[in-house]
């Protein structure tokens, strides 16, 4: 076999990272038909099938996984390489790549990004922000050096570098209609209007599990992604919404919200955790973040 070709690699790791043709040209601005075409070349110069086609999109044949793998591993080695290169010219310098929840998107420029700048100003950030799940594949396929997300589920493709506790809290508009002065009862809530993040996202999962454990349905009026959209909510007082504490510190501080324990022992249970994956050698770039990153508040 031949050396790769990087625009045939290219496209392939894409349509399978996307799950479709489509989806994959869409996110390298190609044409479907390109891609497709330096797909089918790849399957010709390495003589085997490497994409299973259906109506519902592609995934990789197990020779696919085999080749998505050596590719990955080819872009790590070679980040390391670079990196190398800049520490012996002793140039503090690199890319970091984070993957993040939303709602440490405020704790991680406050307590990190800046100061960081601050110490080596040569060093850039990609930032991709999106629920647990798209942080969690993000690191498993090694798109993102580092990922911090909520109530993230044991998996042997990920280490947690650092983690902390961090209980849910009822938040509602400070002296609001809702605003009872005291920690609240599940049951209690589950009466009242609130807005809630998917299951795709650590608190929508532990809100489920709370749901089917306790055998109550919480009346979520708005179900969104959006950590400013649940802020927006409370804010205009339409109800309450479920986040943990440092997501509204500037709120609490100013007296705009009030957060109230919930008499739950799943909500107390909450974690926020740095992640990598396993077995994959960081950038020196990101090793000197990684200590960064443990000053952040959700890691207090």
């Amino acid at each position: 076999m031949n050396a790769l070709d990087p625009r045939q690699t290219e496209c392939f790791v894409a349509a399978v990272q996307t799950g479709t043709i489509r989806s994959a040209a869409e996110h390298l601005g190609l044409e479907p038909s390109t891609v497709s075409r330096n797909i089918s070349a790849l399957e010709t110069a390495t003589a085997t099938t490497l994409l299973e086609r259906s109506r519902n999109g592609v995934r990789p044949t197990e020779a696919g996984s085999l080749l998505l793998d050596f590719i990955q591993k080819q872009a790590a080695d070679l980040e390391i390489l670079q990196s190398e290169f800049d520490a012996l010219a002793n140039m503090k310098r690199g890319n970091i790549l984070i993957a993040v929840g939303e709602g440490f998107v405020g704790d991680l420029f406050d307590r990190a990004l800046r100061d960081f700048n601050t110490l080596y100003p040569e060093i850039t950030f990609g930032l991709s922000v999106g629920s647990t799940d798209h942080v969690v594949t993000q690191i498993a396929t090694e798109q993102a050096h580092l990922g911090i997300a909520y109530n993230v589920a044991s998996d042997p493709r990920l280490r947690v570098e650092v983690s902390a506790h961090q209980p849910l809290m009822a938040l509602v508009r400070k002296e609001g209609r809702f605003d009872t002065g005291t920690p609240f009862d599940l049951r209690a809530l589950s009466k009242l209007p609130c807005a809630v993040p998917p299951k795709s996202f650590g608190i929508g999962a532990m809100i489920a599990a709370t749901e089917a454990k306790r055998g109550i349905r919480m009346q979520a009026l708005v179900e969104t992604g959006s950590i400013a959209a649940l802020k927006a909510f409370v804010r205009n007082d339409m109800g309450f919404t479920i986040l943990p504490q440092f997501v509204v510190e500037a709120e609490l501080s100013t007296g705009s919200f009030a957060a109230y324990p919930i008499t739950s022992d799943t909500f107390k249970g909450g974690i926020a955790s740095l992640i990598r994956k396993e077995g994959r050698r960081l950038p020196n770039a990101a090793h000197l973040f990684l200590r960064q990153l443990a000053k952040m508040g959700a890691f207090s």
